[in-house]
């Protein structure tokens, strides 16, 4: 913006040359301070306009900053909660890996229990089998004394 070449300072103190029937000197001198008056507020109107464009100018660049540092964050935040997603994923399956591992080892040891109760129970039957087998050949021996009756199972 072009600045005005001419202060309210200047046309206040202008001063003319006088002819033969010239202007009234009083009604110019009055012209010249209404004049001189306005430019001065202009002027004033001006330089305030300037200062405050100035500090619009400063908080625009104030709030791009921030805006900026708000789009920076968020971008950060989104990262963050990616990788955290990410991370609560591998950890999870992580434990679905060990949950399945440990499952698989407790239905293996289960089976194993379960082979060796029966083989317990089939050994168990056996003994009693060879005592009943015992009784019977010494009831058999001694014929005084009745064969036991052997238990179903």
């Amino acid at each position: 913006m072009k600045r005005p070449t001419i202060t309210a300072l200047e046309i206040e103190k202008k001063e003319f040359s006088t002819t033969f029937r010239g202007a009234n000197r009083s009604e110019v001198r009055a012209y010249l301070e209404l004049i001189a008056s306005e430019v001065e507020a202009l002027a004033r109107e001006n330089r305030e306009l300037r200062e405050k464009l100035a500090l619009v100018e400063t908080e625009r660049n104030r709030l791009q900053e921030l805006e900026q540092t708000v789009k920076d964050t968020l971008l950060i935040a989104q990262s963050a909660a990616d990788e955290a997603r990410t991370t609560a994923r591998k950890q999870a399956q992580s434990m679905l890996r060990e949950a399945e591992t440990e499952r698989a080892g407790i239905v293996c040891e289960t089976e194993r229990l379960r082979a060796d109760r029966d083989a317990f129970l089939a050994q168990l039957r056996s003994l009693i089998d060879a005592f009943y087998a015992r009784l019977a050949s010494a009831a058999r021996e001694s014929s005084d004394v009745p064969e036991p009756k052997r238990a179903s199972g």
